[in-house]
């Protein structure tokens, strides 16, 4: 009797235990996993969700280079969406920063030949909010856009579909030097508003 009773409290302690750590491991992929929305200034605007498609990480690795007539097609792209919610913001300013952060990029990718571009679509335009260049990253952080209600580039009635585009562009030169080099980073997006 002893022994069934031993294995029967076994079963059960073995089991809490494997709950415990699955809701523990769900807690922690729960917080890791959400994006990072920081404030810089004003309140914390918790009412502006950004949706990425398929995730807030950036890992590129240079292949062939792209021309020019050819980015739209190629170019490393990372889509996200933002949407704010016109109700709670309504008579506020709102402003909202992009950035890449924890960069980290070859140093044979800091020159002119690497290139990023972010732009933002509203469902009626869309805007290029950043062109730039390897020389751009100096550090583990660069803001690549600012959409803002004060310079009516953000409305609170819209939803912002947003592309960041990484490519290495053709020159005609020998290029061969930069392909099979590492970009990698994550895509920030803080928000804040103010009455």
């Amino acid at each position: 009797m002893k022994f069934k009773h031993m294995i029967f409290v076994l079963t059960i302690t073995t089991s809490i235990i494997f709950a415990c750590m699955l809701g523990s491991s769900y807690a922690y992929y729960t917080l890791t996993e959400g994006t990072t929305v920081t404030a810089t200034t004003g309140d914390f605007d918790a009412n502006v969700s950004v949706v990425f498609s398929e995730s807030e990480y950036i890992n590129l690795k240079t292949g062939v280079p792209i021309s020019s007539t050819d980015v739209d097609k190629y170019a490393s792209t990372s889509k996200f969406t933002l949407v704010p919610d016109a109700t709670k913001l309504q008579g506020y300013d709102v402003a909202v920063k992009i950035a890449i952060t924890n960069i980290t990029i070859d140093s044979s990718l800091k020159i002119s030949d690497f290139k990023y571009d972010l732009k933002c679509n509203d469902g009626s335009s869309t805007t290029t909010l950043k062109t730039g260049t390897g020389a751009d990253f100096t550090s583990t952080e660069l803001e690549i856009g600012t959409l803002s209600t004060q310079d009516s580039t953000f409305s609170i009635s819209k939803t912002y579909n947003c592309a960041l585009r990484l490519w290495l562009e053709e020159t005609g030169s020998d290029q061969n030097t930069l392909m099979n080099k590492s970009f990698s980073g994550l895509i920030k997006v803080s928000s804040v508003y103010r009455k």
